[in-house]
């Protein structure tokens, strides 16, 4: 198993995947962050069928920040921003040819192993992983945020998921 581990939550994949920290990585840190404003998501994971493209909130110890920038849909930008730019971000890693990236954009942009898969066929879903106090008053709806990243995410044609530990646990990815 691969383990990845983001703030105080471990994530583990099997080890026939491509996983990589993605604003973590070289590429990223060196270049596409140079670019004014650009942002990351956390983890990119690659199986035989799909690319995902995760971001973590745990927001743990901060209820009243939490709740206020899930209701006004602060949040929900920023992720869309980071899938948005994660995909420029490959696709600038595969016009340079970068190494560190190969597999994630192979699954974009080339017809390597997935040629038998037409581009547009091949799935990425966005992952947000949102954990958050369990006494806390405030209850987002899994539902309603799914709803909300794939509205702003549709002009990308990926799928999208809201996922916490409890949810993940009932329906784990790929």
């Amino acid at each position: 198993m691969i383990s990845i581990t983001e703030g105080k939550l471990i994530f583990t994949f099997p080890d026939n995947w491509e996983v990589i920290k993605y604003d973590e990585s070289h590429f990223f840190k060196n270049h596409i962050r140079k670019s004014q404003g650009s942002k990351a998501v956390d983890i990119l994971a690659l199986s035989d069928h799909y690319l995902f493209l995760i971001e973590i909130k745990d927001f743990r110890g901060y209820r009243i920040e939490s709740q206020k920038s899930i209701r006004n849909d602060e949040i929900l930008n920023e992720v869309v921003q980071k899938v948005r730019d994660t995909i420029m971000g490959l696709y600038a890693a595969y016009r340079q040819t970068n190494e560190e990236l190969a597999p994630f954009y192979r699954y974009l942009c080339t017809t390597s192993k997935y040629s038998m898969l037409a581009r547009h066929q091949r799935k990425i879903i966005a992952v947000w992983f949102i954990e958050q106090d369990i006494q806390s008053n405030f209850e987002f709806s899994p539902i309603s945020l799914k709803v909300k990243l794939k509205n702003q995410l549709k002009f990308l044609n990926i799928n999208c998921l809201v996922h916490n530990k409890e949810t993940y646990a009932k329906k784990p990815l790929g």
